[in-house]
């Protein structure tokens, strides 16, 4: 067979090469990139993706969001499934912010919603002023690069989301000047746009939401009902959990929600939407430091830890009660976690 010296590989046809770009493992790509400039093209074009995703080696990867010590830089770092630290990726556009969103649309772009800023205010000395953001971002891990979306239709932050059969939903929160939210928006990234919707008014502070049985779940902090919304009769439901929860981080794992509650100290809280059953397990103490965040990796629980060193802990669903607890040697982040989230590419 012939070959020309522009062929991503001599003697294949370009059809073929890509093929076999395709199932090269990502924690090759920094070495083979540096091959050819066509070859660094081709691992960070669409069409790559694409065909990843429909030769089947599509690889799930874990993108956690850390905050240095001084918590004045802010970064992500990524890890692949056996928990090889692969290198960081652009931070987001703009100002840092807090009390923003995290999620995963198509089960591959990050999607940023929202957050505040604090500026310096002029009222009196050293006051600050909260301002709210409507702004959306997205990365696409076969660009390597952020960008804008449509933005949300009213700035927010503080607010509790989910991804429900592939829409971004985001519930109350708060808006510029800690004013209260009594509403949600819906983003459909078929179109990008954001409807606004209406939602019971509750007076919570966050709280946390999650998609089961294509229905969104929205349980919020000093409040004892749960708030369920079904996209296709677009109502609200509401079920009594019949406890009051102050959750400040939450992950889901095989359709049970995990959370840290500030009401019970040394315990992980579990939620059974299933079965609208609450229980809890104790974790191991957190010598000279203390456990902050929650993440899911390989279908197990992580606990990241702060101060002191980071170290992550693993909760092993697999393992017998009694000895599903152990450290996580292969996740070890560089600094304090935020927030984290699986994609697939």
């Amino acid at each position: 067979m012939d070959s020309s010296p522009s062929s991503l590989i001599p003697g294949l046809t370009d059809d073929a090469a890509e093929l076999c770009l395709s199932r090269t493992p990502r924690s090759n790509f920094r070495t083979i990139s540096q091959v050819c400039r066509r070859w660094r093209t081709f691992l960070r074009s669409e069409h790559f993706a694409s065909l990843r995703e429909l030769t089947g080696t599509v690889e799930e990867f874990m993108c956690v969001l850390m905050e240095s010590e001084c918590g004045r830089d802010v970064y992500w770092e990524v890890f692949d499934a056996s928990g090889n630290k692969l290198g960081q990726i652009p931070p987001v556009p703009g100002p840092m912010k807090r009390g923003f969103g995290v999620a995963v649309l198509g089960g591959g772009k990050i999607v940023f919603v929202g957050g505040y800023t604090e500026v310096e205010g002029s009222s009196s000395i050293n006051s600050t002023i909260v301002s709210a953001s409507a702004d959306v971002y997205e990365f696409d891990p076969a660009s390597n690069r952020w960008r804008k979306l449509a933005g949300m239709n009213i700035p927010r932050y503080n607010f509790a989301f989910a991804v429900v059969n592939g829409l971004l939903y985001v519930i109350r929160g708060y808006s510029t000047d800690a004013y209260s939210l009594s509403n949600s928006e819906v983003y459909n990234p078929e179109t990008n746009r954001w409807s606004l919707m209406d939602c019971p008014n509750r007076p919570v502070w966050r709280g946390f939401a999650f998609s089961f049985k294509s229905k969104l779940f929205a349980v919020g902090n000093g409040s004892r009902f749960i708030d369920i919304y079904d996209p296709k009769t677009e109502t609200w439901e509401e079920l009594d959990s019949e406890q009051s929860i102050s959750v400040y981080s939450y992950t889901v794992v095989r359709n049970k929600v995990y959370f840290m509650d500030r009401n019970m100290p040394g315990r992980l809280g579990v939620f059974d939407p299933e079965e609208n059953y609450w229980s809890s397990v104790g974790v191991p103490p957190r010598a000279g430091g203390f456990w902050f965040r929650l993440g899911e990796w390989n279908n197990k629980v992580l606990l990241f830890s702060r101060v002191c060193g980071h170290e992550t802990l693993m909760y092993d669903l697999d393992k017998e009660t009694g000895s599903r607890w152990r450290v996580c040697d292969q996740i070890k982040p560089s600094a304090s976690h935020l927030t984290s989230v699986l994609i697939n590419f």
